[in-house]
């Protein structure tokens, strides 16, 4: 299940380009008064700037190439490496960073960035994100235990 979840992320992920490139054209908006434009966002470039700085720090190219290498390991042995090897080169790596830093930016206060910026700079905030994966090695598989017994009395009546 980790794994489909896995897989569906990076599906999801990578499939974000391609459902915008596929839209139909929008309709030409009928005539009207133009609306005001939007008013200069002062903190965009501070914002840009600390999303780049973030990204220094967490790269998304290695979050990226991690979920790869837990899909790769559904693989069969042989074909792992092969695996990895492909789906880093399928990958437009600078425009998955930009898409990343774009959106940080974004989505993010400048006040939010500023502090995500200063706690992951430290040793300790850069020791906890490596132990990540092995804290997700012991509780997800629970979790997962869990959802397939809750699944399961669901499915057979039992989980009223």
């Amino acid at each position: 299940m980790k794994i489909q979840a896995a897989l569906l992320s990076l599906a999801l992920l990578l499939a974000q380009p391609v459902f915008a490139q596929d839209a139909p054209p929008a309709a030409p908006a009928p005539a009207a008064e133009p609306a005001p434009a939007p008013a200069p966002d002062p903190s965009a470039d501070k914002r840009l700037e600390l999303a780049r700085k973030m990204h220094e720090i967490n790269p998304t190219q290695q979050q990226v190439t991690a979920a790869i290498d837990q899909i790769a390991a559904a693989q069969p042995e042989a074909e792992r490496e092969s695996f990895k090897t492909a789906m880093r080169s399928a990958l437009n790596w600078k425009a998955i960073e930009k898409i990343s830093i774009d959106a940080m930016a974004e989505i993010f206060t400048e006040e939010e960035l500023t502090s995500m910026v200063e706690y992951y700079s430290k040793p300790e905030a850069k020791s906890a994100r490596l132990k990540e994966k092995e804290w997700a090695g012991k509780v997800y598989p629970e979790i997962t235990r869990m959802l397939d017994q809750a699944m399961m009395r669901v499915r057979t009546g039992g989980g009223q």
